[in-house]
């Protein structure tokens, strides 16, 4: 799986747009660790520092390397969303047009923001650990007939 597809993939799970429940309004703002294992065959890992501000409705999301140099970026808002990457942009008329484009499939994002908020907001065909959230840990996964992925969300306190 090509950068791009880990990064859309990662961008996916934290813009949880296709499955959404309420949106969630508020401003805020997340850094952390990151780790995405994605059960294809073989089996696909991903990880990275991540920033993520804004809401379910505007914000971006940056990866960095272990450098702390900006690996990948991504923008949405009203006007569509965005993914800058290795001195490219690529436009994308929605967050789903994006997530689509990157992993093949719609996933749910503003629940991520519900989650790392500590709403166990539901989105179809995924389920959330929450129980660490107050120690800054996050688990989710994606369960079949989709293809399994793992979220695992380490924040800086």
């Amino acid at each position: 799986m090509s950068i791009l597809r880990h990064l859309g993939m990662v961008l996916a799970i934290f813009l949880l747009a296709a499955c959404t429940t309420t949106p969630v309004e508020k401003t805020t703002s997340w850094q952390g660790r990151l780790a995405l294992k994605i059960h294809t065959d073989p089996v696909e890992t991903f990880s990275a520092d991540f920033e993520l501000e804004g809401n379910a409705a505007t914000g971006t999301l940056t990866f960095s390397t272990p450098l702390g140099l900006t690996a990948a970026q991504l923008e949405w808002g009203a006007q569509g969303a965005k993914l800058r990457a290795r001195g490219e942009v690529r436009d994308f008329e929605s967050l789903d047009a994006l997530t689509l484009y990157a992993v093949g499939s719609k996933l749910p994002i503003a629940s991520l923001f519900a989650w790392l908020q500590g709403d166990n907001a539901p989105a179809a065909g995924w389920e959330t650990d929450l129980e660490r959230l107050s120690s800054g840990r996050l688990n989710a996964r994606r369960l079949p007939p989709e293809i399994p992925v793992d979220l695992k969300i380490s924040l800086e306190r």
